[in-house]
């Protein structure tokens, strides 16, 4: 499958696309259930087996009401925060690294870096979860110093996509020279 994107340039194939690792996600929805729809379920339970007779009507009107605008707002915090961690992606092309970077929900960063100004990649796990799912955060460093390094969280395999980056940075970098005739 060719993958292409807005602003890829012509000739400019995809090499990898790198997004968050799965456990991201399981850890928004075990959040959700915990927060939100446990929750529920016990309050109706015991609310309706405290209140189950007619005198209660309009008791049980108002708790079906606060029950719903609960779990929507929970829900909407949690689709919230679903984006934000979704659309966090490295692109990495045959000619430069692509960082979009969900900032909010209606805030979006995007930078770039040529392969040839990469100066070194670091992968790092920390942690006992991480190193049991084999995720970390990836740093890379380019020539324009401190305020251009690229940083990615919670990715899967860090240390070889990092290998791998600087691998095809040493091959841009090589054909360079070559077609220079340097």
């Amino acid at each position: 499958m060719i993958f292409t994107f807005p602003g890829q340039r012509e000739g400019e194939d995809v090499l990898m696309i790198i997004h968050k690792h799965p456990i991201v996600y399981a850890k928004i929805v075990i959040a959700f259930i915990i927060i939100v729809v446990l929750p529920v379920i016990f309050f109706l339970y015991f609310w309706l087996a405290t209140h189950t007779s007619p005198e209660f009507h309009q008791a049980n009107l108002i708790a079906g009401i606060f029950t719903v605008i609960y779990f929507l707002y929970g829900l909407v915090f949690t689709c919230i925060r679903w984006i934000d961690e979704e659309f966090d992606v490295f692109i990495i092309t045959t000619d430069r690294l692509i960082d979009v970077t969900q900032v909010t929900f209606f805030k979006r960063s995007v930078a770039s870096t040529p392969l040839e100004q990469i100066q070194d990649t670091t992968g790092e796990i920390h942690g006992f979860f991480p190193t049991i799912f084999h995720y970390g955060n990836l740093t890379v460093q380019t020539a324009a110093g401190q305020a251009s390094d690229f940083f990615i969280d919670r990715i899967p395999d860090p240390e070889g996509v990092a290998r791998k980056l600087l691998d095809w940075t040493r091959e841009k970098r090589e054909k360079a020279k070559i077609t220079s005739g340097a």
